[in-house]
């Protein structure tokens, strides 16, 4: 598959290409259109993760019947749903309770989901991790409001992306906003008593918190605070969170990372891993992971589905409508236009 006319790989300057000049129309993710609608944890046997549609279509049939339409990524599902790969198309999916992932091919179809409690778990703890990535997961790809048309700018303001409302792990900060690359802003991050960081000019849409910077007091709340010219400064909230709570989070990674085999993909292990940092409320963390996985693999469409399902988490419409978009886009290349008869 071509790079083409790829949406950039961190998407962030997708998203800022569309604010500052573009205009896009609304995208509505098509997890529940798929009759695999978000379920509560208790109900759901697994998710639809990576999938590979080649020059085949991967295809989800409800339990409850129906015809087969296009299965996409994150999308829920529940016993008795049945996936079907043609040509050399194929899917993951990912079972809950621990119960790892299966691949299905062609040759394996169609694959029908057993229930939650069949099969072995690979441990109680990493069935409480699955399960707890998965609940986020499964109530992230409802249906999202339509994005909202953006007209021809330079002025539009430098919405803050990341960390946006929500707590952080300890550790190096990077400042993100839509912008232009070679925009010129002021940025301010104030805390509890006061200014703690403060440069009146920063030329493009990003800013690494200084090593020598003021340290950042756990638990403490900061805000960043954006301003292009005379606009209105544009803010968002983060506080770092707690040593102890940090620790305990960064444990569970661990566990999960742990549990995984060599038969899981990279995109399982991102998607696994984000779900339950974003469960624990660490969105910009959870945003992280999958940032990095697209600067590595900016052809995949789980990768976008994750995005947008984070952005429409924190109320960025509009990236998360985009990043839908280049979901749809990677989905649809060399993909036959008619459903396969069968």
């Amino acid at each position: 598959m071509s790079n083409r006319h790829r949406l950039a790989p961190l998407l962030l300057v997708a998203a800022a290409c569309l604010l500052a000049g573009g205009m896009v129309g609304g995208m509505v993710p098509p997890a529940r259109a798929q009759g695999a609608a978000a379920a509560p944890a208790g109900e759901t046997a697994g998710m639809v993760g990576e999938v590979k549609p080649g020059k085949g279509r991967v295809e989800l049939r409800p339990a409850a019947g129906g015809d087969w339409r296009a299965a996409r990524p994150l999308a829920a599902l529940r016993a008795g749903d049945s996936l079907r790969a043609t040509e050399d198309a194929a899917v993951v999916v990912v079972l809950s309770g621990g119960r790892g992932t299966i691949s299905v091919n062609a040759a394996r179809s169609p694959y029908t989901v057993p229930a939650p409690d069949s099969g072995p778990a690979r441990s109680d703890k990493v069935k409480s991790l699955v399960q707890s990535s998965l609940g986020f997961l499964s109530g992230a790809t409802g249906e999202s409001p339509r994005a909202a048309l953006v007209t021809r700018s330079v002025t539009v303001p430098p919405l803050v992306l990341a960390p946006r409302n929500t707590p952080v792990l300890p550790g190096p900060l990077t400042f993100e906003w839509v912008g232009h690359r070679a925009g010129r802003y002021a940025v301010q991050l104030i805390g509890p008593a006061g200014v703690v960081l403060d440069r009146p000019e920063i030329v493009g849409n990003r800013l690494v918190y200084p090593p020598d910077g003021p340290p950042l007091a756990p638990g403490a709340r900061y805000t960043l605070r954006v301003l292009a010219g005379s606009q209105s400064p544009q803010e968002s909230w983060f506080e770092v969170m707690a040593p102890a709570r940090a620790e305990a989070v960064r444990a569970d990674v661990g566990a999960l990372e742990q549990s995984f085999d060599a038969t899981d993909t990279a995109t399982t292990r991102v998607i696994l891993r984000t779900g339950l940092l974003a469960s624990n409320g660490l969105m910009h963390d959870a945003r992280k992971q999958v940032i990095e996985a697209l600067a590595v693999t900016p052809d995949d469409p789980a990768l976008y589905s994750l995005l947008g399902a984070l952005y429409e988490r924190t109320g960025l419409r509009q990236q998360a409508a985009t990043a839908y978009q280049e979901a749809q886009i990677l989905m649809d290349a060399g993909r036959p236009s008619a459903p396969t008869p069968r």
